[in-house]
């Protein structure tokens, strides 16, 4: 007997040496026909950068796996636990800095290293009668395949970004600034000086914390990591659809083909990066491991046998998670509470069949909502500082949304469903019928009531506009990646089915290198879709900006503020920068016409600021750059220099480079790299 087993074992392991070879045959074939110039770029970033490397793949792993050590119930996979392990990682960091504020604890290098170095303990050091090794000794074909998938995802997205000074677009300045000021004040802070004028922060801050603690565990320049963070939480979506899938859908082959979706063929998140919408990414890494945990809180709660006592770490462990999320951002936090309350009915529908099960299900759902609540508490009392308690207001009592279409955009939804993710998406729902995998259900119905949510003038109700219908498009990959992952799942089966049909047995051992093949090829093509995907036309701050603020500290007077390109954005609302003037503030220490976006929403020591940042845009933007009118305002407002960028988004701009030159109200004084800066006569 022990022969035959010996035997088998050996042939398993030929077919599996047999198999990895394959696989690895067809993962490099991939790279050279998808991303060739990975191969040349990937070993010199890795050395140039090692700390960060390392420092980052501890961020984003170690907090997690240390919290489902502790709290998460057992018999979880390992590949379940690690994809879980990264989303309560991102929800780690602003809470501690909530801590932190409350305890007067100022977080750095020091604090944070030895915070990682605690979770690594608690996630690895083995009980007594435990153990020592907490993984599988042999390699899980699941978590290998999942880990390249992440792997190659990453290496796309940061190859991406090379060469960036700084985020994208608007979005990414702000976000710069904010991570930098929780560097300069070592955790959360009011006071947005040097950059602005503000005296409140009350603005989701997940992301921003995790761009500051990898700056202090690393050293890596705060724009820097701004974006590497970015593009670390983008490549995260492949291990968050690929958790929901497994759970809901009870088939690992089409989660990991989900997670090839989202990571390969769906537009978003990828596309953030032109945006530097990095907030409500950070939001949705942090969202499917909430959803997880609670389902494991829900399925425990309804087993027959749960005593009331195993409750209370799940519990704890989902309490902890939706504080992470409603600090990650407010509206993904929404849209985690409409996946609760889903799930909840399901679980009530289909697994409640005694009033003691009925009774843990209400207490397990209170004592975790209850718990979020105060571990949030200090932060929701903060937020009636700012102005985004009277914006909301303002949302609800007005219904905005239902006259501007909540910010609707055609081309986003068609970027949201293309490159065939909605086919694919019809054929996985038509896959969980037929399978009868009715969990599965759980995702059109949570698509359905988010949609609901941000547009509630649907059901009758007021508040559209307070959640865009923009966001949740947005949001749509962590539904139709895993109903196309069921698609593509499906078209396999369907093939399987064909073949035993036929019943052509070559073929039939064919299937597995068949579907390998197929997965290689989708790994090429996206891989050279996700590595273009960046467009230049969104770039504001360019190298010669930055080698113009060198020069605008050395000439320009500290006290002599510059006039930089603006314009009427959100709807006339607030004027936002078109160019890198809007970042010279926080390049160069001289004030400006701009601030931070975030004017828009936190309040100032001067009343009415917003409006104040308006009309002093307005004032010079009503006359012609050249006219006299202009350089009147220009000089009562005390600007003493103009600066135009290299870039141009909106395009035209109101500097007209060629107008100013021959003007007599100007004397151009530097012209460098497509930077043109003006002293006012």
């Amino acid at each position: 007997m022990d022969h035959v087993a010996t035997v088998e074992y050996s042939r398993a392991s030929v077919r599996g040496r047999r198999l990895g070879a394959l696989v690895t045959l067809l993962i490099v074939a991939a790279l050279l026909l998808g991303a060739p110039g990975i191969f040349a770029w990937l070993p010199g970033a890795l050395l140039g950068a090692p700390l960060a490397a390392f420092a980052a793949l501890a961020l984003f792993t170690l907090p997690g796996l240390a919290l489902l050590r502790l709290l998460a119930p057992g018999g979880l996979r390992p590949t379940e636990r690690l994809a879980a392990a990264f989303g309560l990682s991102c929800a780690a960091p602003p809470l501690l800095l909530l801590l932190g504020d409350l305890a007067s604890l100022r977080w750095g290098p020091a604090l944070c290293w030895a915070f990682l170095a605690a979770c690594a303990l608690a996630a690895f050091w083995p009980r007594p009668g435990e153990r020592a090794r907490p993984w599988p000794v042999r390699p899980d074909a699941e978590m290998a395949l999942l880990l390249l998938g992440l792997g190659l995802g990453l290496a796309a997205r940061l190859y991406t970004v090379r060469g960036l000074p700084a985020g994208l677009f608007g979005d990414s300045y702000h976000h710069t600034v904010i991570a930098q000021l929780l560097v300069d004040h070592g955790g959360l802070f009011r006071s947005w000086a040097p950059y602005a004028p503000l005296t409140t922060f009350t603005y989701h801050y997940g992301f921003h914390s995790l761009a500051a603690w990898l700056h202090w565990l690393s050293g890596y320049p705060v724009p820097l990591a701004v974006v590497a963070v970015g593009q670390i939480a983008g490549a995260l979506a492949a291990p968050g659809v690929f958790l929901l899938a497994g759970r809901l859908f009870g088939d690992r082959r089409a989660a990991l083909w989900a997670a090839a979706a989202a990571a390969f063929l769906s537009t978003f998140p990828a596309y953030y990066v032109n945006w530097g919408r990095y907030t409500q990414l950070a939001g949705q890494t942090v969202l499917p491991a909430t959803c997880f945990v609670w389902m494991l809180l829900f399925d425990l709660a309804a087993a027959p046998a749960t005593r009331w006592r195993d409750l209370a770490r799940p519990a704890a462990l989902a309490a902890l998670a939706t504080a992470g999320i409603a600090l990650s951002h407010y509206r993904i936090a929404v849209f985690a509470a409409c996946f609760v309350l889903i799930y909840a009915l399901y679980t009530l529908a289909t697994r409640v069949r005694s009033w003691r099960a009925l009774a843990r299900l209400n207490a397990a759902g209170l004592l975790a909502g209850m718990g979020g609540l105060i571990l949030t508490l200090p932060w929701l009392l903060r937020i009636r500082e700012g102005q985004m308690l009277r914006l909301a207001g303002y949302f609800l009592a007005n219904n905005i949304g239902t006259e501007t279409g909540n910010d609707q955009s055609a081309v986003d939804l068609e970027r949201a469903i293309a490159h065939g993710l909605l086919p694919l998406a019809i054929l996985g729902l038509l896959w969980i019928l037929a399978r009868r995998r009715w969990p599965g259900l759980i995702f059109p119905a949570w698509a359905g009531l988010a949609w609901v949510v941000a547009n509630p003038f649907l059901v009758g109700l007021n508040g559209a506009g307070i959640i865009s219908s923009f966001t949740a498009v947005l949001a749509g990959y962590l539904v139709l990646c895993p109903l196309a992952g069921a698609g593509i799942a499906a078209l396999f089966d369907g093939l399987a089915w064909l073949v035993a049909r036929v019943a052509w047995p070559p073929l039939a051992r064919a299937l597995l290198p068949i579907e390998l093949l197929a997965a290689a090829g989708l790994v090429a093509w996206g891989l050279g879709f996700q590595t273009s995907i960046v467009d230049p036309s969104f770039q504001l701050l360019a190298p010669g900006d930055i080698a113009a603020a060198a020069w605008v500290r050395e000439h320009i007077p500290p006290e002599t503020k510059v006039f930089v390109n603006s314009f009427p954005a959100y709807s006339d609302s607030i004027y936002a920068g078109s160019d890198g003037g809007w970042w010279l503030t926080f390049l160069s220490g001289r004030r400006t016409n701009l601030d931070p976006i975030s004017y828009g929403f936190e309040a100032a020591d001067q009343p009415g600021y917003m409006q104040v940042v308006i009309d002093r845009n307005r004032a010079v933007l009503d006359h012609p750059a050249d006219s006299a009118a202009a350089a009147a305002v220009l000089k009562a407002d005390g600007y003493g220099y103009l600066y135009d960028g290299p870039a141009a988004n909106p395009a035209p701009e109101y500097l007209d480079p060629a107008r100013l030159d021959v003007s007599p109200l100007y004397e151009r004084v530097y012209s460098h790299d497509g930077v043109t800066i003006w002293r006012v006569r």
